[in-house]
């Protein structure tokens, strides 16, 4: 008779077993660490802060909010590239064939620069494995999309900030989430203009690489290619480990939108992992280039029975909840 291994049937008639003995204290550094926990804040609009002096129109307000180069952190206008090794060479009857690529052109770039402001990219990943991108936003602030986080549960969000392959320049978990509207699954019509949150961080991370800062984007500014993007795809076409910008993207106010909370199209390039990804421009302030977030990536597909464009979410209330998470977590 051969020695078999037990069956599946016989298996799942067994009871589990608990551990026979204690962890051996020299081998008590390996075990897992407790999952960190956040709070959750659903912020209503009416005590959201306002600018000094505001209007008594929410919409019509525009919110600023500082942002900051250290001055151990260089500036560069342009990040470098990241050197990709090569692909493998596929051949087949002694000719080589081409592997899978995208139709058209995509005009993002994978970059690896720690100076500012291309080192305060993030990546963002949940308990639950989902992952989105953001931007350092204040010292111990991340802005993103409202649907990267995972608001039915107090399970934290891992941060990466600069994350390269394995390696991040840090690591940290937030501690609580802000958002005006809590969006679970993929924004819709009614959410598109309002999909964004900051998540407030166990550490001061800002103090190292530096942060963004937000401006209310202006209508007047349709049209024109101010703009870059930075954060982390998720179609693989760069592998999903390591950031991307474009630059020279113009965004689009919806015209029917006139709330505090405004959505607006885009010609960046973006995948669903660039989700909650800044659109930035850069302000000269005494010589130092000052990166200011204007709106996040939100979604893509067809809106407003617009046809299949791909959607990002601005307005007064970005700087809005920018402040309050800074204000009440310095």
């Amino acid at each position: 008779m051969p020695d078999l291994p037990m069956s599946w049937d016989e298996l799942l008639r067994l009871e589990p077993q608990p551990a026979r003995q204690e962890i051996p204290e020299e081998l008590r550094g390996y075990a897992p660490d407790p999952v960190p926990t956040r709070t959750i804040r659903r912020v209503e609009r009416a005590t959201a802060p306002a600018a000094a002096g505001a209007k008594s129109d929410r919409a019509a307000e525009s919110v600023t909010n500082d942002g900051y180069c250290p001055p151990w952190v260089a500036t560069s206008p342009k990040p470098a590239r990241r050197r990709f090794t090569p692909p493998p060479e596929v051949w087949h009857r002694g000719e080589r064939l081409n592997p899978l690529y995208i139709v058209g052109p995509d005009n993002r770039t994978a970059y690896n620069d720690l100076s500012y402001p291309w080192g305060c990219v993030c990546k963002i990943t949940t308990a639950a494995g989902a992952r989105g991108s953001g931007v350092l936003i204040g010292p111990r602030h991340v802005l993103t999309a409202s649907h990267c986080v995972d608001w039915g549960t107090d399970a934290a969000e891992k941060i990466e900030v600069h994350l390269q392959g394995t390696v991040a320049a840090a690591t940290t978990f937030d501690t609580a989430a802000y958002a005006f509207t809590h969006i679970s699954g993929n924004p819709s019509s009614s959410t598109v203009d309002e999909d964004y949150a900051v998540l407030v961080l166990a550490d001061r991370l800002g103090d190292r690489f530096g942060w963004f800062g937000t401006k209310t984007y202006d209508s007047g500014w349709d049209d024109e290619g101010f703009w870059t993007t930075i954060g982390y795809p998720g179609d693989g076409a760069f592998g999903t480990q390591f950031p991307t910008f474009q630059n020279g993207v113009w965004l689009d106010e919806d015209e029917f939108d006139y709330g505090s909370g405004r959505a607006m199209t885009t010609n960046a390039d973006v995948k669903p992992g660039q989700s909650g990804s800044p659109f930035f421009g850069m302000w000269n302030e005494g010589g130092t280039q000052i990166a200011y977030a204007v709106a996040v990536v939100s979604a893509e597909g067809e809106i407003f029975l617009s046809g299949n464009e791909n959607w990002a979410s601005g307005g007064s209330d970005l700087g809005r909840i920018v402040r309050q998470a800074r204000d009440e977590n310095p």
